[in-house]
């Protein structure tokens, strides 16, 4: 949070994805990832995480696999929960709140993230 106040702006929340995702894939592979998954969503897919995280992980299934997308997504939502502090919540129960209920994540994952840039001011 730049202002110290109730408000963030959307590049904040892009960089902590950014970071996050970054952190678990390196560079070069994320920036690779980012291409073909831009190509399978038709947008940013930071972007199509924040508003329509069960797309993006259905093309993270095209990419890697039923398996592989389920593992990389349970890493970036561990991530998540371990960032913003929210130990109510698991990886798995993540995954399977998305397989319910997509309007149900996609506020999970916005809640975690005003957390972290509340908490670490990015």
């Amino acid at each position: 949070m730049r202002d110290g106040g109730a408000s963030w702006e959307a590049s904040d929340v892009r960089g902590i994805i950014r970071a996050i995702f970054e952190s678990i894939l390196g560079r070069s592979c994320f920036t690779a990832l980012s291409y073909h998954l831009r190509r399978s969503l038709g947008e940013d897919p930071l972007a199509a995480f924040l508003k329509r995280p069960k797309d993006f992980y259905k093309a993270l299934a095209a990419f890697f696999g039923e398996n592989g997308a389920m593992v990389t997504f349970k890493i970036i939502c561990g991530r998540l929960i371990v960032l913003s502090g929210s130990e109510d919540l698991t990886p798995d129960e993540f995954y399977d709140l998305l397989m319910r209920d997509e309007n149900a994540a996609r506020r999970v994952i916005m809640e975690m993230l005003e957390k972290i840039a509340r908490e670490k001011a990015f």
